[in-house]
């Protein structure tokens, strides 16, 4: 007689309902709590986004006024000197035609002109000293005016960096922080694939990178040379007759010897004394320098689409 063998119908273990119910309210806290924390970054970075946006309106406001204000001023110093000038030249000339009166009989009309320039030189000499009085004061605004928009473009700056110090995004596709004077190792690692095999290109595409680093971060390493464009404006631009430099084309190749002088001139740019790289605000789509506006703009499209996402 076969034995049979009776199977328990399957049931689904008892939930202990109080321990469940502990653990959602946990869950649900900390969603809130991570929600709310998630909004005050948002309202801390917008508040910081649009504080920036008015210093950088302000700072332009400013800026231009006293551009402006330093044009005026600019004009009035080359009237004072030219009226001043004119002054000294007519100073010069009373007193060529007293010496000439002087060496000539001393007959009562000539006495008479002598005395009628000495008068015409009192009073211009007088003239002179109130204009010279003047030319100081505004040698002085010009001073003044002058540091005024030193310290704005420092003011910029600093709105600048601290725009670049707080940027989160890694994307590239339009504004970023560019590393000036980063040397690009894609150039190594395509010039070491024609050279070695697959297993150990990248190594040695490593090994060269950081070598080259090292040159560039060193200072007494100057491969430039003075050039002068046809404004007569002088700038330093690389040296191609450099030995290192030259023997780096030869061996790895065009690409590569960009991707150092590239690095180089950047460095020299932006930190010449130190050799190292330095975050700048780039347009990428552009590949240039991005305006502190366009930093601002982009940051707060960020956050326009990142509240999307979050609704």
């Amino acid at each position: 007689m076969l034995a049979t063998t009776l199977r328990r119908p399957f049931q689904k273990p008892k939930r202990n309902t109080a321990i469940y119910g502990q653990s959602l309210n946990r869950v649900r806290l900390k969603k809130k709590d991570l929600q709310k924390k998630l909004k005050e970054s948002e309202d801390a970075k917008k508040g910081f986004t649009k504080n920036l946006e008015q210093r950088e309106k302000k700072l332009k406001q400013m800026e231009e006024k006293l551009k402006l204000e330093r044009k005026k001023a600019s004009e009035n110093l080359k009237k004072q000197k030219k009226e001043n000038e004119e002054l000294l030249k007519k100073i010069t000339e009373l007193e060529g035609r007293m010496d000439q009166d002087q060496d000539q009989d001393t007959e009562v009309s000539n006495a008479d002109e002598s005395e009628d320039e000495a008068d015409e030189m009192v009073v211009i000499r007088e003239k002179l000293k109130e204009k010279e009085e003047e030319l100081a004061d505004v040698l002085t605004l010009n001073n003044t005016l002058i540091v005024k928009e030193l310290e704005s473009n420092n003011e910029l700056q600093e709105a600048r960096q601290e725009l670049i110090r707080r940027w989160e995004s890694t994307s590239r596709a339009f504004i970023g922080v560019k590393r000036m004077g980063e040397l690009d190792s894609k150039p190594f690692q395509t010039a070491c694939k024609r050279t070695y095999s697959t297993k150990v290109a990248d190594d040695h595409a490593v090994a060269l990178c950081s070598l080259w680093e090292a040159h560039l971060k060193d200072s007494s390493w100057h491969p430039f040379k003075n050039s002068t464009d046809s404004l007569g404006h002088s700038k330093e631009i690389v040296d191609d007759e450099d030995e290192q430099l030259k023997k780096l084309k030869e061996e790895l190749g065009d690409e590569v010897h960009l991707a150092v002088t590239t690095a180089l001139l950047e460095l020299n740019e932006y930190n010449p004394s130190g050799r190292y790289t330095v975050n700048e605000l780039w347009n990428f789509k552009q590949d240039r320098k991005a305006s502190l506006k366009e930093g601002i703009s982009d940051l707060m499209n960020q956050l326009k689409q990142k509240k999307k996402r979050t609704k």
